[in-house]
């Protein structure tokens, strides 16, 4: 027997997909930021991607983040309504996270 007959197949890692919920590019979940709705209706920011609840992701652009906090599209992703003040917490956090992208 040769040692050719027990050769394994190589596998390729599988790597996770996610779409930006402003621009629609699919792009590695990692190389996007989550947003929950948490179970007290809040949003937040994952940066680990762990919490639980509804999750809508946005790309590391600071223009997805300006037209999804101001347009509906992150609202209808997120089936939810975000008050004024959260809508101004996510924005303070965003420029905080995006500090090295140009705004």
């Amino acid at each position: 027997m040769t040692n050719l007959a027990k050769k394994q197949p190589t596998q390729v890692k599988h790597v996770a997909q996610r779409t930006c919920v402003v621009c629609r590019q699919v792009k590695e979940k990692r190389a996007l930021i989550r947003l929950v709705r948490t179970p007290e209706s809040n949003v937040e920011i994952d940066i680990a991607g762990k919490k639980k609840g509804r999750g809508a992701y946005l790309c590391r652009d600071w223009a997805c983040w300006e037209s999804g906090l101001k347009g509906k599209q992150l609202e209808h992703a997120l089936r939810k309504h975000i008050a004024t003040e959260n809508r101004e917490q996510l924005v303070t956090c965003a420029r905080n996270l995006l500090k090295g992208v140009s705004q």
